[in-house]
């Protein structure tokens, strides 16, 4: 008896060691798709991926054969025939799919009742969705069409927004599909009272900025920009500004306003590299409110290998304390050979008037006094200097530390004479220019240019700070710092009366925070056109942060006899 006991028992391991061996073997470990190419493979693929790895069961097939029809399904195939088979020598599952006839937009009805029936922006919206008749049906595009009519209700303030209709009807006979939207409006609604979580003394400031007022037609994009003007300001640490929707009553909303104030005195301590200037330390301290009327306070100390300046400003808001305002500052700043045989130390106080034009443009209105030490090999002089002038500067970019498009302007103008407390007579302009724009996600192209111009008798008695060089990783990359310059007899560079300087820069993201790069710039600083323009070109790496792009270049100097190369690292966004 124990002996068929023993037997039995032995089977019974056996066959449950033989179960699972072969349970261990029927496991997905990859996928093959055929019959079917482009997006539809990768529709399909997206599914199967997803079963590496599972228990090839009867049941996992029959689900996979129904996930794989949906795949198909939302890309405008009803009638696919599809075989799916597991191969147990390969451990691979074999899709095999006839994709059938396709279906197209037969028909799309978009109702729209209301007051929003009338609506431009609306309408505008309407005919811009990605869904035309006899086009293959996409229910992505179906989604997204009705996501963005949605969003435009929301974004013009018609909350009471009710559809009596959303559907997507499908014809398995004749192939087809209806899309079917209608919607009742309501009614508009207006910007409402501005309430204020709780009291602050920059009540004042809150409400100046704001581009709306009670009673007009409301828009989301002017509540974001809002937001925006207000975390701009020096005195917050957060802001949150919304619209009320809750709350609303007799076709207004009300427009929330939540602020913390940043603490009496502030400070930061950041560091960074640059193949230009070498490891760099920055301390900033500020007090962001004085008085009543929201005068506040910055420091910046600055300390690098081969520079350090220091800078304190008092700024006097008027109305807005971000774009109109008068400015007090004053600083020192000290260049130690960043050009050979270079030395440079200025003191510098400044008025300055600051206020937005009725096209956007920064513009400010300056009053300067530098009194600058320098030397240039073995000869040292000193200049003294009073220049008033005026400059215009705009910027508009998407994408925000890491900009997808946009572009910068900055022109300025100064001029110095003698007769008022200047060592020579000056007029110097300069205009600067940065436009990027990205192409089918992953195309970055960014150019830039400088020029820059002054009227003088003498090269020579212009302060150092003021002459022009080119070079650099702001500049002509491939070449040292400062380096494109006329010389004197003696080969030092002396700087010039004119600079040109342009990049031509391609970027192709080929991973979700990376970037490839290759670039030209060109460029010359001179004083009679008759130097050389050089030029620079290379290949680049960029990781992007939180901070914007880590941007590495190797560079060759494509005009130097030596045809030398230089590697630079910056940090920071192009515009």
């Amino acid at each position: 008896m124990p002996s068929w006991i023993f037997i039995r028992t032995a089977v019974g391991l056996f066959l449950l060691f033989s179960f699972n061996v072969f349970a261990a073997a029927q496991v997905v470990n990859s996928y093959e798709i055929n019959g079917i190419k482009g997006d539809l493979e990768k529709n399909v693929a997206l599914y199967l991926k997803q079963l590496e790895g599972e228990k090839a069961t009867s049941t996992l097939l029959s689900h996979a054969k129904k996930q794989v029809a949906s795949s198909l399904k939302a890309l405008g195939y009803y009638k696919p025939v599809i075989k799916l088979n597991y191969e147990n020598e390969t451990q691979a599952l074999i899709a095999t799919i006839d994709r059938g006839p396709v279906t197209r937009i037969a028909d799309i009805r978009i109702t729209v009742n209301g007051a929003g029936k009338d609506d431009l922006l609306l309408k505008q919206t309407i005919n811009s969705i990605a869904l035309k008749q006899g086009d293959i049906l996409n229910h992505s595009y179906y989604d997204g069409a009705r996501k963005k009519i949605e969003g435009q209700l929301l974004e013009l303030g018609y909350f009471d927004v009710k559809w009596q209709a959303r559907q997507l009807a499908i014809s398995l006979k004749n192939n087809s599909a209806e899309v079917i939207f209608t919607l009742d409006t309501g009614e508009r609604y207006q910007f409402g009272d501005l309430v204020l979580g709780e009291q602050t003394k920059a009540e004042k400031y809150i409400r100046s900025l704001a581009k709306f007022k009670q009673g007009e037609a409301y828009k989301a994009t002017l509540v974001s920009e809002y937001n925006l003007a207000l975390s701009t300001t020096p005195y917050f640490a957060s802001v949150r500004v919304y619209a009320d929707i809750s709350n609303r009553a007799d076709q207004q909303v009300p427009i929330k306003v939540d602020v913390l104030h940043k603490p009496a005195n502030s400070y930061e301590v950041g560091g960074g590299y640059s193949t230009d200037l070498g490891p760099k330390v920055r301390f900033k301290w500020t007090k962001p409110w004085i008085t009543e009327n929201g005068h506040y306070l910055e420091s910046n100390l600055n300390v690098s290998q081969r520079q350090q300046d220091i800078s304190l400003g008092y700024t006097i808001p008027v109305d807005d304390p971000n774009d109109d305002l008068w400015r007090f500052s004053g600083g020192y700043k000290l260049e130690d050979e960043l050009t050979n045989d270079v030395y440079s130390k200025i003191l510098t106080g400044q008025i300055q008037r600051q206020w937005l034009t009725d096209d956007d443009w920064v513009r400010t209105a300056f009053l300067r006094r530098d009194r600058e030490t320098y030397r240039i090999g073995d000869e040292e002089q000193s200049s003294k200097m009073l220049m008033p002038g005026i400059s215009y500067a705009k910027k508009e970019t998407e994408g925000g530390t890491t900009p997808t498009s946009g572009y910068q302007w900055l022109l300025s103008a100064e001029f110095g004479l003698k007769d008022m407390f200047s060592t020579t007579n000056i007029v110097r302009v300069q205009i600067q220019n940065a436009w990027l724009q990205t192409y089918l996600d992953r195309h970055l192209l960014f150019l830039k240019a400088n020029a820059g111009a002054m009227l003088v008798d003498d090269i020579n008695n212009v302060p150092f700070s003021l002459r022009f060089y080119a070079g650099g990783d702001q500049s002509v990359r491939g070449f040292a710092y400062q380096s494109i310059s006329p010389e004197d007899e003696k080969g030092r560079l002396i700087g010039g009366k004119y600079l040109m300087t342009g990049t031509i820069e391609y970027n192709y993201q080929f991973a979700e925070s990376w970037r490839a790069a290759l670039f030209v710039d060109s460029g010359t600083a001179t004083n009679d056109f008759t130097d050389r323009v050089e030029v620079g070109a290379g290949f680049g790496i960029r990781y992007l942060t939180p901070v914007g792009p880590v941007r590495i270049d190797h560079a060759w100097g494509l005009t130097k006899e030596s045809k030398s190369t230089r590697l630079s690292i910056t940090i920071g966004p192009e515009i």
